[in-house]
């Protein structure tokens, strides 16, 4: 069987965000290191040309790499054709506009095995106010929250201010990482944060609405965590809880994560965060919930559908292999034995 490993980053060939470029080539280098232990598996990727010097350990006999370069087919074009001559795919990518489903979606009608939730999945969560609305019908704690859509309705501020208290925190309705995250501690910054978000919007990178917008939520002080989970079938197995660095400043940037964290109700954490997966329908593979551990407890922020940073994390603590637990889990649809944890480790981002 062949399996197609996308990641995203890598395969555009981001330059001026070392950072970003960074953090992509570390989850498909770990993914593909796993992935390359399982028998009967051969392994296809996408990289930018740019990108060649790091792929020099990854390319061998099972691992074939279609190099992607500036001037030719787009990167949509050059991952549905990979994809065809593929039986199985695994995205990594950013829920921005819709891409991490619409990548799924090109899978998903060529009638291919996807090691992650399903394209309808994928929308919903990517979405912060849709999934915002479903934890709430579920009666799952999460911050107070409107959504600008633009255009801006008349006396929008009222609106907010009648509603929040300062300071509060304003996000696209589509992101990842935390980028263009945003703490406002006053009106002024309030409208002058909303300005920016309307002057920077790509019409053509979010032609549907309900991603033109904006998310304004209640700020809620204290650990910012995530819960790791492999999600089969309706199911979800928590495997670790982990505690988010998270630069407190006028952005909450995204800067690391540690595995496990201990915290002296991570049981009520881990369950909330299996509750919260199991109510979207279609999830499946290796999910991240983000939370709040605040004052009045534990409060759900968003779900990420996707490997993240802490699958990097997670398998410098677990003694198995985790792509043989991401394979049962969506190939044969049962979830695996819970990773015992054995270590502590901390991922810190560069650049």
């Amino acid at each position: 069987m062949r399996l197609l490993i996308y990641e995203y980053c890598t395969a555009l060939g981001i330059e001026g965000n070392d950072a970003l470029a960074s953090l992509g080539f570390s989850m498909l280098a770990a993914v593909l290191s796993d992935f390359k232990e399982l028998p009967n598996l051969y392994i296809t990727t996408i990289i930018h040309s740019s990108n060649r010097k790091l792929m020099a350990q990854f390319i061998a006999d099972r691992v074939q790499v279609s190099w992607a370069s500036e001037g030719g087919e787009t990167c949509c074009d050059q991952y549905a054709r990979v994809v065809a001559d593929c039986d199985a795919v695994l995205v990594i990518a950013p829920e921005t506009g819709g891409l991490l489903a619409k990548l799924i979606g090109i899978a998903e009608d060529q009638g291919k095995i996807v090691l992650g939730p399903t394209a309808k999945a994928a929308a919903l969560v990517s979405n912060k106010g849709e999934t915002t609305k479903l934890l709430v019908s579920q009666g799952l704690p999460v911050p107070r929250s409107e959504i600008l859509s633009y255009p801006l309705p008349w006396q929008w501020q009222d609106k907010i201010t009648d509603h929040f208290s300062w300071p509060l925190v304003l996000k696209p309705v589509t992101g990842a990482g935390g980028q263009d995250v945003k703490v406002i501690n006053n009106l002024v910054e309030l409208e002058r944060a909303v300005k920016q978000f309307q002057e920077a919007l790509d019409i053509n990178a979010c032609p549907r609405p309900e991603f033109r917008a904006i998310q304004v939520q209640e700020y809620i002080p204290g650990d910012n965590v995530s819960v790791s989970c492999f999600v089969s079938a309706g199911q979800a197995m928590p495997i670790s809880l982990n505690l988010q660095h998270i630069a407190q400043g006028k952005e909450l940037c995204f800067q690391g994560i540690t595995i496990p964290y201990r915290y002296p109700q991570t049981g009520k954490v881990l369950d909330l965060a299996k509750r919260a997966c199991e109510s979207v329908e279609g999830l499946g593979g290796f999910v991240g919930v983000d939370l709040v551990l605040g004052a009045q407890g534990p409060v759900l922020i968003e779900i990420n559908s996707r490997i993240s940073v802490a699958y990097v994390a997670l398998r410098e603590v677990v003694s198995g292999n985790l792509a043989r637990d991401l394979w049962l889990t969506c190939v044969e649809k049962c979830l695996p034995q819970r990773p015992e944890l054995m270590k502590t480790y901390t991922y810190r981002l560069e650049g």
